[in-house]
């Protein structure tokens, strides 16, 4: 049985009030929009196509927390976001990571199997992300939380979690100017 994972970007604006302006520097724009630019996921499963509704030996997936960068700016030269398979995240090159109450947290997923199903994990290695404003990141995913392929141990209806996180290449403002950047990555879990 393989089910396959795609990610639909979130995008969150702030509500602003009829008739109010913000003036804002230049330095506050780039912040600002640096916020925009961080990536965002929601996942979804498809439904398994090869089991019945009610099947015992059924698998079930489900998106229990997306993936999200946080708030950042890129800096001069840019650099990376290495966001851990347990929500740790570090920055390098110019890269400056922000505390502006936009939390950061990896995607974590929740597997619901018949005890003992060998299952294995495939991921995407890479994927490009397209930006609102033009230019390109590239997001590595990193390795699963669970190694590949495991022996399911939780009886249903308990469920194993699967935590993925990843790097974020981020370019220069000529390569990924501030906007918001959108993409999908899939995850394959095959039952053995």
């Amino acid at each position: 049985m393989i089910y396959r994972f795609s990610t639909i970007p979130i995008r969150k604006f702030p509500k602003m009030g009829k008739g109010r302006m913000i003036k804002m520097n230049r330095y506050t724009k780039m912040v600002l929009s640096s916020v925009l630019m961080l990536a965002g996921y929601c996942s979804y499963a498809q439904t398994p196509t090869d089991s019945l509704p009610g099947d015992p030996g059924a698998i079930s997936l489900s998106t229990y927390q997306n993936m999200h960068f946080g708030s950042f700016t890129q800096g001069a030269g840019g650099g990376s976001i290495l966001l851990s398979n347990t929500g740790i995240r570090s920055s390098s090159g110019t890269v400056t990571l922000l505390n502006l109450g936009i939390l950061y947290y990896q995607a974590i997923f929740e597997i619901e199997a018949p005890q003992n199903s060998l299952l294995s994990i495939t991921t995407e290695t890479s994927t490009t992300l397209s930006g609102s404003n033009g230019g390109t990141m590239t997001l590595n995913l990193g390795s699963p939380s669970i190694a590949s392929p495991f022996l399911t141990t939780i009886p249903p209806p308990g469920r194993t979690q699967l935590r993925i996180g990843g790097t974020l290449s981020v370019g220069n403002v000529i390569s990924s100017p501030p906007g918001t950047y959108t993409g999908s990555f899939y995850i394959t879990i095959n039952n053995e």
